[in-house]
């Protein structure tokens, strides 16, 4: 039996989805590729990667900076409400909304925080978020760096605690609670608490 020859249409629907020319996408805000894309395509899509591949580009300062911050403001911040994560064209929309439209960029991957640290179930470390930092922000001195790591493992550490004395609650009410209150009120509780 001989094979049958696919067309061009059929050949395309057999590809599997292309990061990065979803990248590519995004950089020239294309908000109707995500339509364009096949349903097995659609279903490879995964939001969580291109948030992440999104974030961060090689480029001046000030673009990537703009990059982090706005991905952050416009997409990450709501990307994970549950009825955002519902509806992976809307997440599309909000990455494409993230982006200045100037083109192709050269994104890279930068590697989040261990999942341990960012659920508060374990303390971060100050050479690891300053790796960290260093990968984001490469053209940062690493005085400043150490210095933002300082300050990311002090509060975190306090996330850390209210996450212990506080286990019912929920991490965006633990940044809102560890925004409230100060040390002196952490050290009268741990007195009232008798230690």
């Amino acid at each position: 039996m001989a094979k049958e020859k696919l067309s061009k249409d059929e050949k395309f629907e057999k590809v599997d989805f292309d990061l990065f020319e979803a990248l590519s996408a995004l950089d020239k805000k294309d908000y109707g590729y995500y339509d364009k894309l096949t349903e097995e395509q659609q279903k490879k899509f995964v939001p969580y990667m291109m948030l992440m591949w999104m974030s961060a580009i090689k480029g001046s300062s000030g673009l990537s900076s703009y990059y982090v911050m706005n991905t952050e403001y416009t997409a990450n911040k709501y990307f994970f409400n549950e009825h955002v994560q519902k509806h992976p064209k809307l997440q599309w929309l909000m990455l494409c909304s993230a982006s200045p439209g100037l083109g192709k960029q050269f994104h890279q991957w930068i590697p989040h925080i261990s999942t341990n640290v960012s659920k508060l179930k374990a303390t971060a470390k100050v050479k690891d978020i300053k790796e960290y930092y260093s990968k984001i922000y490469p053209k940062t001195d690493d005085k400043t760096l150490q210095e933002f790591a300082e300050a990311f493992v002090t509060d975190h550490k306090r996330k850390v605690y209210l996450a212990e004395v506080f286990p019912n609650l929920k991490l965006e009410d633990i940044d809102v609670l560890n925004q409230l209150i100060t040390d002196k009120d952490i050290e009268q509780y741990e007195r009232d608490r008798g230690n």
